[in-house]
This record gives C-alpha cells, sequence and structure tokens, in this order.
C-alpha cells in the first residue's frame, strides 16, 4: 500500500471515529437517561469543580469520591459546601487514614433539593442543572463510601463500596455500588484509571433508575514551579459514561507564593457539557496556609439559573 494511500485510510478512519463518537454523545443529550441516585452525579470537592470536575487523580482525601486507586497518596480530611440557588444544597465529608500497610477512606455526600415531579423517571431526569428551578416535591440524595488502597509494585490500587439512595416524597430506595481503580507514575505526573458505580440502580415508584456508571482516565500532578513566586498544576479526565456520553475535562490551578507555607491559586477548567443548561466553564481559587486550605468555586447555569457556588476546606 502506497503512503498516499495509507494517509488517505487513517484519515478516512479518524472521521469515521469522530463522527461515531459525535453521534453517540448527541444521542446521549438528546435522549437523557433516568440515572440515579442523583447524588453520584454531582461534584464532590470544591478545589476540583474549579478545575471542571476533573479530579481521577488527586491526592486530597475526597480522592475516595472520584478514584480509590489514589488513596495510597491521599491523607487528611476534606468538607465542602454547594448551592443551587435558593432550593439545592449539597455537601461531602472525606478522611483517609492509614491502617498497617493500608490507606482507608470514609466518605458520605448528599443533596437536598425540592424535584419538579413525584415520577423518579421524571425527577432525576433533571440532573444537577436543574436543582436551582425548585418544585413541589421534598427529595433528597445521599451516599456513604469505604474504601481501601494500597500501592503494590509502585502500582496505586484501590477500591470502595458505598450505599447511595434517592428519596423522592414519602418514597426512598438504595443500592449499593462499587469503584476499582488504579493509578501509575507517568511522565511529570501520573495516570489514573478508574471505573466508578458498578451495580443496579435503585427503583422507586416501580420506576428503575440505572446507576450512573462511568469508566474514565486522567493525567495529573501536584503544582511545580514555573517562577521564583509561581506555581502551576493541572487536572485532565477523560471519561465514558453509561450513556455511551464521551466527555473530556480538564483545568489548571496557578499559585502565588508570596512566602514560604503560603499560596494564594486561581483555578479554571473546561468541560464538555452533558446537559444542554450545564456549563462549558468553571472556575475558582483558594489559599493555602501550611497544611490547611480554603476552597472557592463557582459553576455557572445555562438557561438564566443562578451560578453555583461551592466551597471547602481541606486539611493534610
Amino acid at each position: 500500500m502506497s503512503a498516499s494511500n495509507r494517509k488517505s485510510r487513517w484519515a478516512r478512519l479518524a472521521l469515521f471515529s469522530a463522527s461515531l463518537l459525535g453521534g453517540l454523545s448527541s444521542r446521549a443529550t438528546a435522549q437523557p437517561r433516568a440515572e440515579g441516585p442523583l447524588i453520584l452525579r454531582l461534584p464532590a470537592s470544591a478545589r476540583l469543580l474549579g478545575m471542571a470536575n476533573a479530579g481521577l487523580v488527586a491526592n486530597d482525601a475526597d480522592a475516595i469520591l472520584y478514584n480509590p486507586g489514589m488513596l495510597s497518596a491521599a491523607r487528611g480530611l476534606a468538607v465542602s459546601m454547594q448551592r443551587y440557588g435558593r432550593f439545592g444544597t449539597a455537601g461531602s465529608l472525606a478522611t483517609v487514614t492509614t491502617a498497617g500497610v493500608l490507606q482507608v477512606g470514609v466518605g458520605a455526600q448528599f443533596v437536598d433539593y425540592r424535584a419538579g415531579s413525584a415520577r423518579y423517571d421524571e425527577a432525576v431526569r433533571r440532573g444537577a442543572t436543574h436543582l436551582s428551578d425548585g418544585g413541589s416535591v421534598d427529595a433528597s440524595s445521599s451516599a456513604f463510601t469505604l474504601g481501601i488502597g494500597r500501592t503494590i509494585k509502585g502500582l496505586r490500587l484501590g477500591a470502595s463500596v458505598k450505599y447511595a439512595e434517592d428519596r423522592l416524597g414519602l418514597v426512598s430506595d438504595g443500592t449499593v455500588a462499587f469503584d476499582v481503580g488504579l493509578t501509575m507514575p507517568f511522565g511529570p505526573g501520573a495516570l489514573g484509571l478508574v471505573a466508578q458505580n458498578l451495580g443496579a440502580g435503585p427503583r422507586l415508584g416501580g420506576v428503575r433508575g440505572p446507576l450512573p456508571t462511568r469508566v474514565g482516565v486522567g493525567f495529573g500532578g501536584g503544582t511545580v514551579p514555573i517562577g521564583e513566586h509561581l506555581d502551576i498544576g493541572a487536572q485532565m479526565a477523560l471519561t465514558l459514561e453509561g450513556d455511551w456520553f464521551v466527555r473530556p475535562a480538564g483545568g489548571v490551578e496557578v499559585g502565588y507564593v508570596p512566602i514560604e507555607g503560603v499560596a494564594i491559586i486561581l483555578r479554571n477548567g473546561l468541560r464538555l457539557p452533558r446537559e444542554p443548561d450545564e456549563s462549558l466553564i468553571t472556575a475558582g481559587l483558594g489559599v493555602t496556609i501550611d497544611r490547611m486550605s480554603i476552597d472557592y468555586a463557582m459553576e455557572p447555569m445555562r438557561g438564566g439559573r443562578p451560578v453555583s457556588h461551592r466551597v471547602g476546606l481541606r486539611i493534610k
């Protein structure tokens, strides 16, 4: 085969692949599934939300909520809260500690909101970007996670089990789900792989909402100096959602270090929106003093909805 024919063949293959992925993504957006529990679809970290929620290789305590493969490198405590207008409030708490040769992580997440419908498939199909709309039905979603991690021959391995529940009006149902992940050193950072939310979804009112299953690959690392008083870091992720939606996301954080042990950090992220009113960009800032960090993130919403704000505290 000639060089020109080979180039033409690869070009056709690339065009076909791009068309296929685009078609799958468009179909997933046009026909959204009623995935639940809803809490498993929401951000779980103020720091990571500022970088488009790309956190598959983050080493904060809330790594347990993104990739248990990072538990071997994680430590400390992380807590954050998020407001969706006047009607929705979400939060998360995570901590990681050492138990012999294992790293053990515990996490909890919740969201309280008002659903616009008592039908489960209609309520959870609306997703996180509609939490500020309000409605006539009291609703909530929560998850509790326990995970372990260990490093074996340079590979950080981890697994977690979670109990997640949706409540809609007077009915509720929960389910057990599993995450597995690994990370490894790769160039100047780390490469991470994860499969999340494996299992069967809850059933409310005779309607089953499949779990928001996803598999993903991520790359990132800690901040590195780029000047006398400047540091830079990045997080990137590519996930395949359970409805075949391919979702790239990534962000950067730039820190100004006026004195040793103190940093002022600006963050920005870009992602492919999964829902029509989900934002393309996110942003945030943080202040770190020694082992304590205070973080803020903003998530603009389309369709005239108010900006969502998240604040968090991390201690290492």
